[in-house]
């Protein structure tokens, strides 16, 4: 959403264009040709990343051109110039004798456990590889530790207490008691904390992350909506739905939801 540049607006006006701005970016223009410029700027931010996932293997966070699911293989072509994550995905494809490693794949909403069965790297030019990734579905650890109702709260109060310890700084209810680690939870979003991003990426990578943590060790069923606003004196909007899991045949799936400000 684009305003112009007005300089003097209603009481209502104001009061709207505030509220849109919290969860979306709502830039000022003061020609026809700079609106021009910033819409043309945003449909090209726009595609790209349509045409290139996210996808984190392990800890290696790429940008794939194509990923086929085929259930049991998922094979996964992506174009890296970083020659840091080309030589950990070259890595990942085991020792001479083919052992290669388990690791969480992560994109789209999905994230399973697979062994990289084949790494096959082509050189394109002195600063490009197109790296094709073969990786066979396996079964990986889950959290044992969000199966079970603690002093009172069901395993998904425990995950939704453990996300408003972490992102919002909200008390651990169980923190005086020995079983304070049944809602706690590692930070998902440490990396983009430590790694400076550009707004364009910032959401579809906290939503990767995300993805990882909580879909990948089977503590939510599907991540519904994720709205990260605008920075705002250090602190961000922020809006997280999910889908509870299916722990058993009967049971029930609720979607669940948190909201408040993070610092990101």
């Amino acid at each position: 959403m684009w305003t112009s540049d007005a300089p003097d607006r209603e009481g209502p006006e104001q009061s709207f264009l505030n509220e849109v701005r919290t969860f979306h970016v709502v830039p000022a223009f003061r020609t026809i040709a700079d609106l021009k410029a910033q819409v043309r700027e945003r449909i090209r931010a726009i595609a790209a990343e349509d045409l290139a996932p996210w996808c984190k293997l392990g800890r290696i966070v790429f940008r794939a051109t194509e990923i086929e699911d085929h259930g049991d293989i998922v094979t996964v072509t992506a174009r890296v110039r970083d020659d840091a994550v080309a030589l950990a995905l070259e890595e990942a494809r085991g020792d001479q004798w083919n052992r290669g490693r388990t690791l969480r794949f992560t994109w789209s909403g999905r994230s399973r456990y697979v062994d990289v069965s084949k790494v096959l790297v082509t050189t394109t030019s002195a600063r490009s590889k197109v790296i094709r990734l073969e990786l066979k579905s396996t079964n990986g650890p889950q959290d044992s530790s969000f199966q079970y109702s603690m002093d009172g709260l069901t395993p998904d109060d425990l995950i939704e207490k453990a996300l408003r310890t972490v992102l919002f700084g909200e008390p651990n209810p169980l923190a005086r008691s020995h079983l304070a680690f049944s809602a706690e939870i590692d930070d998902p979003l440490q990396p983009l904390r430590v790694s400076s991003v550009s707004e364009e990426i910032l959401r579809p990578l906290a939503e990767l992350l995300l993805t990882d943590l909580l879909i990948g060790m089977g503590r939510v069923g599907r991540i519904v909506e994720l709205k990260i606003g605008v920075q705002i004196r250090g602190h961000r909007p922020f809006l997280l739905s999910w889908e509870t899991p299916r722990r058993y045949a009967n049971d029930t799936v609720a979607v669940r939801n948190i909201r408040g400000e993070i610092n990101l």
